[in-house]
């Protein structure tokens, strides 16, 4: 008996406790499921709550603001008032500066309220949000500056285009993360990113530019470091493609100046190299270098420089076996394979020119020397959404020399010289952020 005394008045206390917590779990049409058992909640409804939060807003009350907001999400999650509550909160957050949890903010309100008014608006202000770190605003840990992050930049683009593959944002973001790659001077990553826009957005307003920057990336990669002669001719492609698409567009006389420009540097690039094999009295592959530079620009001073060379070394290349073609190129001599087949061997490369002695380099002796023209590119202007600048002129080549390493001081200098030209700068789209 004394047990059941107290198991009694447990069990009516543990039965009272559960219908409490059963009323506090109100329906509402309009509102759903409310929680009515929270004492901080003054407003009777979630209409009532999203105005007591606007005017303390009004009043710059942004801290009570903030707490009227998440009470009207944490009551009210499935209200009418619901998704402006979650995209009020965002932009408190995003005009205090927080712009990494303003972004969560409305990535929040953009996934758990797809079908609402406010789901463009909140893409729009991710999108604002993501340029900004593409403009420079440094990543935050504890509110503590840690510099900028393009990877973080780029996941933010590549959210925005998750949230809606097409929408109005989209060809934009996937353009964004393009530049963001070239700050990091990934190249190729750059290519793909617009790549991307020409496939999916052909018809989009940053198309053009995207083709445009194609040509401008390849650039750039041709110059980052040894001179590329194959990201050259991608770069010129792609300039010649952008000129057949949009033959009137504003940058079309600056694509023509670019592929003349890379012109240059490719037959500049190939006279220097025929004169590094000259100074390594390697004749023959000399008079193959100089026979390239006549063909890529017979006009150019530097190919009336060749025509003279060729004159004068085309005498001992026919005394060498095989000779000249009628070319004017040393012709292969045969070879035969491992497998037992005969052929001419590859004369794409310096390391595999017939009839070479040796193949140096300015390092060492096994490949031909660093070609470096575009060596210092020109900064890229600051990506911003207003009219796209001109993608600039830039500055005319200039050449130096370097010794070779290990070259002794009575012969030449076995490096070319190198030109370097700043490209020119990165353009932007033209779609204005939302107000």
């Amino acid at each position: 008996m004394s047990r059941l005394r107290f198991l009694v008045p447990a069990l009516l206390a543990l039965a009272l406790a559960q219908s409490v917590s059963r009323a506090s779990l109100v329906w509402r049409p309009g509102e759903g499921w409310s929680d009515e058992s929270g004492g901080d909640i003054s407003a009777s409804s979630s209409r009532d709550q999203l105005e007591a939060a606007h005017k303390l807003e009004a009043e710059g009350q942004r801290d009570d603001a903030v707490k009227a907001y998440k009470a009207l999400l944490r009551r009210w999650p499935l209200s009418f008032f619901a998704p402006e509550a979650q995209f009020r909160l965002g932009k408190i957050l995003e005009d205090e500066a927080d712009y990494q949890n303003a972004f969560k903010s409305f990535q929040t309100m953009v996934k758990k309220y797809p079908s609402s008014d406010y789901f463009e608006q909140a893409i729009g202000e991710q999108y604002r949000i993501a340029n900004l770190y593409l403009a420079g605003e440094p990543q935050r840990v504890w509110k503590i500056p840690v510099g900028p992050s393009m990877d973080k930049t780029v996941d933010m683009y590549n959210q925005i285009i998750k949230n809606a593959p097409y929408g109005t944002y989209a060809a934009q973001a996937e353009f964004k993360i393009g530049l963001a790659r070239e700050q990091q001077r990934k190249y190729t990553d750059a290519v793909d990113a617009y790549q991307k826009v020409l496939d999916n957005y052909p018809t989009s307003a940053v198309a053009s530019n995207a083709q445009y920057q194609i040509g401008y990336a390849w650039m750039r990669a041709a110059s980052s470091a040894n001179y590329d002669q194959s990201a050259a001719r991608k770069a010129t492609e792609a300039f010649q493609d952008y000129m057949v698409r949009y033959p009137n567009s504003d940058k079309a006389a600056q694509a023509q100046e670019n592929i003349q420009k890379l012109g240059h540097e490719q037959t500049q690039g190939a006279l220097n190299i025929a004169q590094f094999y000259e100074r390594q009295h390697d004749t023959r592959a000399a008079f193959i270098y100089y026979n390239e530079v006549v063909r890529e620009d017979p006009n150019s001073p530097q190919a009336q420089l060749a025509k003279k060379r060729i004159q004068e070394l085309r005498p001992l290349v026919e005394a060498m076996p095989g000779g000249a073609g009628p070319d004017g190129t040393p012709v292969a001599v045969a070879t035969t394979s491992s497998a037992g087949t005969t052929g001419a061997p590859d004369t794409s490369s310096p390391d595999s020119l017939p009839g070479s002695t040796s193949t140096p380099t300015p390092a060492s002796s096994s490949g031909p020397p660093a070609i470096d023209p575009l060596k210092t590119p020109g900064p890229t202007s600051e990506p911003t959404d207003s009219a796209l600048p001109d993608p600039g002129a830039a500055a005319n080549p200039s050449t130096t020399s370097n010794p070779a390493p290990g070259s002794s001081s009575a012969t030449p200098a076995s490096t070319p010289p190198s030109t370097n030209a700043a490209p020119v700068a990165a353009p932007t789209d033209t779609t204005p952020l939302p107000q």
